[in-house]
């Protein structure tokens, strides 16, 4: 039988464009609960700024470009609340302007909107504000401390468990502060136990693959365990470096995004792989604290060359692995 199957991006999912960024945004509700229970009501204030921003460029681009206006897609929602969650609870709002202007209109607007961007939207968000604005987006707060909602000198700033990671320091942390998150880090995106069980929500939807996150965290384990600091398990090196920050919502809610990566299983899985080790290698290898959004987008610019790989493999494999990793291309999530 003869196919033609077009490189990504593309969405590819039999669902409802809507379907799917309402499935996502219910995954990560739970994450908001436990922000304003460890911040207050400022994390409201962050999300509603990242989420109207991100709906309002989105309808300014459509306008400008005759394209058709539907924001009840929601994938702009779930491009504000992904850069919402990874940003700290004190930073600026002009930061999140800013990032969600820059995911919006450089990352998604250009390629043709939802479903056709090359690279992920809330990545590059994130990524463009660790560049502009970098001690600010490490400059985190004590959980369980409720914020204002106009942040001033009062309040105390503190270096997060990957800055001391970063370091070659140890940072000590129990089970229960890594799985609840009860540790200054971002503002959504440490919280383990409820990122877990947004994983086991996405998957039950076939909305994640568990094999692109598990492929992701792998090379990730595999070397923190290898260089462990002295003093440290590997075990407890592998939890600290994963669950000690946003390496675990990333690779949860970025990693499997289906617009930006490999359509194929095994294209996913070596996607992930290289994404994982690229992150370890920036993060001994190079000054950001935070590396795995930049790991990603790297990534996301190789999943055309990936899928062509596993095409030129396909007389090699067996025919449940030729097929695409279950999706038309119908739906999708932030796009």
């Amino acid at each position: 039988m003869n196919s033609s199957l077009h490189h990504a991006p593309y969405i590819r999912h039999p669902e409802s464009c809507r379907t799917i960024m309402g499935d996502t945004l219910i995954s990560l509700l739970p994450l908001y609960f436990m922000s304003y229970f460890y911040y207050g009501p400022r994390v409201l204030v962050i999300g509603a700024v990242a989420v109207l921003t991100c709906l309002a460029a989105d309808w300014l681009c459509s306008y400008l470009t005759y394209r058709r206006v539907n924001l009840r897609d929601l994938s702009a929602a779930v491009t504000g609340v992904i850069i919402s969650m990874l940003m700290p609870p004190a930073i600026d709002l002009t930061v999140i302007v800013v990032a969600s202007l820059f995911a919006i209109l450089v990352c998604k607007a250009p390629f043709g909107g939802t479903g056709h961007n090359i690279f992920n939207p809330a990545a590059a968000g994130v990524a463009f504000a660790i560049i502009c604005w970098n001690p600010q987006m490490f400059a985190y707060t004590q959980p369980l401390q409720r914020l204002p909602v106009t942040i001033d000198q009062t309040v105390t700033l503190l270096q997060g468990p990957t800055a001391t990671l970063k370091l070659g320091g140890i940072p000590r942390l129990g089970l229960t502060e890594l799985f609840l998150g009860n540790f200054p880090g971002p503002l959504g995106s440490t919280y383990t136990l409820i990122i877990f069980a947004g994983l086991v929500y996405l998957i039950a939807r076939n909305l994640a693959k568990w094999y692109t996150t598990l492929s992701f965290l792998l090379p990730i384990a595999v070397l923190s365990a290898i260089n462990h600091p002295y003093g440290v398990s590997p075990l407890e090196s592998i939890a600290n470096e994963v669950f000690a920050g946003s390496l675990f919502f990333v690779a949860v809610y970025i990693i499997n995004d289906p617009v930006t990566t490999p359509k194929y299983r095994i294209a996913r899985v070596i996607y992930g792989l290289c994404a994982g080790l690229l992150t370890m290698v920036f993060r001994y290898y190079s000054p950001l604290e935070f590396s795995a959004v930049f790991a990603v987008l790297l990534m996301n610019a190789l999943a055309p060359a990936f899928d062509t790989l596993c095409e030129f493999l396909i007389p090699w494999m067996n025919q449940q692995e030729q097929l695409p990793d279950n999706r038309t291309e119908q739906g999708g999530k932030q796009g």
